[in-house]
């Protein structure tokens, strides 16, 4: 491929290279450079990808795309405004343009966008479409599992993304489109904005916001900027259905034209919740003086209204009654609500807001029982909610296991720490900082007359610390555990 065509959808500022030059790929990475490549300089957060140039060169890149200036005045160079959006554009157009024929659905917020994205995707399948999923649990391709070296595979850390980066986020379209796969069905989180990883999709059909919760902060900042980027590709969707129950999806229904989503204020699509039980719950979702009553194994408030937003999502992408029934009936959703035993609770909760929903929804599910609430809290993020998150967790559980959870090139120890300036030592609590350790003991302690909620997991099956990322499963580890009595 001509470097003219691989930026045709490119803001050039200056180059001094021959654009007729034929390219053999492109990497953002200088590692994966080879004879012919394009290497694009990113700024990441961690490296500059500007400080690789020559190790770029030497590796075989005949230009390098950069939006620096470029020291070395022998390097044949493209400057453009944006490196970052410049990638997913290069990306796209090296792969053809994958999504040019098909619907893309992207889901944001804070929480329940792997919960919204499975439930719409099943109901796509029911319906008989070709369809794509790229989430945090899964990537498939009609069924198909596509493995990215990223969700639960042990793999190098940075693969482990909810939005690929360009260079595989463009391949796994291309590979969707071989696939004459008509939507996709995508999670887009706030890095994935703020990063321009989805500059390279020309049209957003439908764009879906769940709600915003303080999350990311060391890499947002401020709630305002969080707020404005995940506001930014709802903008773009053709499109968009918001939850107005939230307070930041209401602002966002109030500034932009908008589906709204409610199961407190008239809406354009309503949730009624009609039962809820151990076993599952029932909703009747209102649009348009229509109501279609739909029954799920989903039995958690939050999980039922991500449900209730897939459902307006298939209604609004046209897909009839029949098939969103079908689609959403025995769905599970692995790490999410999840009651792996009897008494035994799994959910993905990381964040305050997430930790209190799950452990209420327990709560009031099982009401005679006590709680033991197990958590950690992650390494290299945001340190502000681990304070709140030991808080919630202890106004709300009978007993806390405090233990680590991803606690990359922090001392777990440092981590749990925050975590008690939250805790009322008031109530009975422990530390573990073994994850293994404090789930060996929180099921040994368990009875008829309680339940252990495992906090931060969800569906992961790797444990990330200093030295790399390693296996860890949580299920199986209960079932070694049950077994040995």
């Amino acid at each position: 491929m001509k470097l003219l065509k691989l930026l045709k959808k490119c803001e050039i500022l200056d180059a001094n290279v021959d654009f007729d030059i034929d390219i053999s790929s492109l990497a953002s990475d200088s590692r994966k450079i080879k004879k012919n490549d394009v290497f694009v300089a990113i700024d990441g957060e961690n490296r500059d990808g500007n400080d690789y140039i020559d190790e770029a060169m030497k590796n075989g890149a005949v230009a390098v795309v950069t939006d620096k200036i470029v020291k070395n005045s022998e390097t044949p160079y493209v400057l453009v405004r944006s490196a970052r959006e410049t990638l997913s554009k290069m990306c796209s157009e090296y792969y053809g343009n994958p999504t040019k024929d098909m619907k893309v659905i992207a889901i944001t917020g804070t929480n329940g966008k792997t919960s919204t994205a499975y439930y719409l995707y099943n109901i796509l399948r029911k319906s008989r479409k070709s369809v794509g999923l790229i989430s945090t649990i899964d990537c498939l391709i009609n069924d198909e599992r596509v493995d990215i070296g990223g969700g639960g595979a042990v793999f190098d850390i940075e693969s482990a993304m909810t939005t690929p980066d360009p260079e595989i986020l463009y391949m796994l379209l291309n590979k969707m489109k071989k696939k004459s796969v008509k939507y996709v069905i995508m999670e887009a989180s706030s890095h994935a904005i703020k990063q321009k990883k989805l500059e390279g999709i020309e049209i957003i059909e439908l764009g879906i916001f769940t709600n915003l919760s303080e999350e990311h902060l060391d890499f947002h900042k401020t709630m305002q900027d969080y707020f404005q980027t995940k506001k930014g590709l709802i903008e773009k969707a053709k499109t968009r259905l918001v939850n107005i129950d939230d307070i930041y999806g209401e602002e966002i229904h109030n500034l932009i034209m908008s589906k709204s989503y409610s199961c407190k204020k008239e809406a354009d699509f309503s949730l009624v919740l009609e039962r809820i039980s151990s076993v599952g719950s029932e909703i009747i979702v209102s649009y348009m003086g229509k109501n279609i009553k739909i029954k799920s194994k989903m039995n958690s408030i939050f999980g039922i209204y991500n449900l209730g937003m897939a459902v307006s999502a298939g209604i609004l992408l046209g897909i009839d009654e029949k098939s969103i029934i079908k689609g959403v009936e025995n769905v599970r959703i692995k790490g999410r609500f999840e009651k792996f035993k009897e008494n035994i609770y799994i959910d993905y909760a990381h964040t305050p807001v997430a930790i209190k929903k799950a452990l209420e929804e327990v709560k009031s599910i099982e009401k005679e029982k006590k709680i033991i609430a197990l958590f950690g809290c992650g390494g290299d993020r945001d340190k502000d909610k681990r304070k709140e998150m030991g808080k919630i967790a202890s106004s709300i559980a009978d007993l806390i296991i405090i233990t680590s959870d991803n606690s990359r090139n922090e001392d777990p120890m440092m981590i749990i720490k925050d975590i008690m300036f939250g805790i009322d030592k008031r109530k009975p609590h422990i530390i573990i900082p073994d994850r293994k350790d404090a789930i060996k003991y929180g099921v040994k302690l368990l009875n008829k007359n309680n339940i252990l909620v495992l906090l931060g997991k969800g569906h992961e099956e790797y444990e990330i610390d200093k030295t790399g990322k390693h296996y860890f499963s949580e299920r199986a580890l209960i079932d070694e555990v049950l077994r040995n009595g």
